[in-house]
């Protein structure tokens, strides 16, 4: 511990570092478990040793936390938390009381202002971001409302496509023409997801239209629609049992999330494998999941993952996932991931600031 703490609180004696030996010892956190929590009081200081960690501050990514870094600072204050931190792999850190640390940093100032330097630090950076994203928004905002105007006009002659080349199916003198107009037919279906994800991404209000709906056969619809799809792969998509289940949702716009789930867990598969979509009743809301046995992703990528444009080497816009998360955001919920390379995927969507529209009614 001493040789860390040397390298954290630059500058400082072997008085000081034998103090803070004392008061700090060491704990551990499992991957995705809370350091500290947003808005919560807290009574301790940490010292990221070992792993890494993300400060979150309403579902957004503020900084990425690695050893060296120290954690639950502002709490000298005596004020609540200002931002949430997660482990993003187990993570071990050295705890102290705060009580005992705001004891050590008034009998030791050369203590405090290596702290004072490391929070400037800290917050220098965090500001940089905030406007790098400020100035980001804005910009895609215009691009957004530009696309929609331009893209809104593709929708009838896509259709008209669409629709020739399913006749075309149907009707085709054989297996050659058959298979062209069925590869024409999947082309203007993933035009039309990525115009309608654009669409959405361009529209600077989104206004929600709640109403009662039958999740069992709400799934049914989405996996219906989605169809074949599968390109190609041996995929069954399964819908685990939740008949009776009632909850009041925008059933076009979540429709549009877990279709992009369910395109995600289509491209995590490499050859075959299976998709499950389910729902559950929560204390105060329902849960919505959908998880995939597919290669999974790194917590990188993870982090990454409702940025604009943010890919991983799939085709497409790069916006599905920044529409899914705009349009949970939209229904007062939050969606968080349970991903690992190897482990498959488990998408995990919370609506649980309306638990006055669940229902339980029986039957399906």
């Amino acid at each position: 511990m001493k040789d860390f703490l040397k390298k954290v609180f630059e500058g400082i004696g072997k008085e000081e570092i034998e103090k803070l030996e004392k008061i700090f010892k060491e704990v551990s956190f499992k991957k995705d478990q809370t350091i500290v929590k947003e808005d919560e009081y807290g009574e301790e200081i940490y010292i990221l040793k070992k792993g890494h960690a993300l400060v979150t501050k309403k579902g957004n990514v503020l900084a990425e936390l690695k050893p060296g870094d120290i954690i639950g600072e502002m709490s000298l204050e005596g004020a609540v938390r200002s931002a949430s931190v997660v482990a993003v792999d187990r993570v071990v850190l050295y705890k102290s009381d705060i009580k005992d640390f705001y004891k050590l940093l008034s009998e030791h100032p050369k203590i405090a202002i290596c702290l004072f330097r490391t929070i400037s630090s800290r917050l220098r950076k965090i500001d940089d971001k905030v406007v790098e994203k400020a100035l980001q928004e804005e910009r895609l905002a215009v691009l957004g409302r530009l696309g929609s105007t331009i893209i809104h006009d593709l929708k009838s002659p896509l259709s008209a496509i669409k629709g020739y080349a399913n006749i075309l199916e149907d009707i085709g003198g054989n297996d050659r023409v058959k298979k062209y107009a069925k590869s024409i037919s999947s082309s203007a279906d993933f035009t039309f997801d990525m115009i309608e994800d654009i669409l959405e991404f361009g529209r600077d209000k989104s206004t929600v239209d709640f109403r009662p709906v039958n999740i069992y056969q709400y799934f049914k619809e989405v996996v219906d629609l989605f169809g074949e799809r599968t390109d190609g792969k041996e995929i069954e998509i399964k819908i685990l049992p939740c008949e009776g289940l009632y909850y009041e949702l925008d059933p076009f716009k979540m429709k549009r999330v877990l279709l992009n789930l369910l395109k995600n867990a289509r491209e995590a598969i490499e050859k075959k494998g299976e998709i499950e979509m389910g729902a559950e009743k929560t204390k105060d809301g329902i849960k919505i999941f959908v998880r995939d046995n597919g290669i999974g992703m790194p917590p990188e990528v993870v982090c990454r993952i409702f940025e604009p444009f943010f890919t991983h080497g799939k085709h497409g816009t790069g916006l599905g996932m920044t529409v899914v998360r705009k349009i949970i955001d939209n229904h007062k919920g939050e969606i968080n991931i349970d991903s690992a390379p190897g482990k498959g995927t488990t998408f995990n969507i919370l609506l649980k600031n309306n638990p006055d529209k669940i229902k339980d009614q029986g039957g399906k």
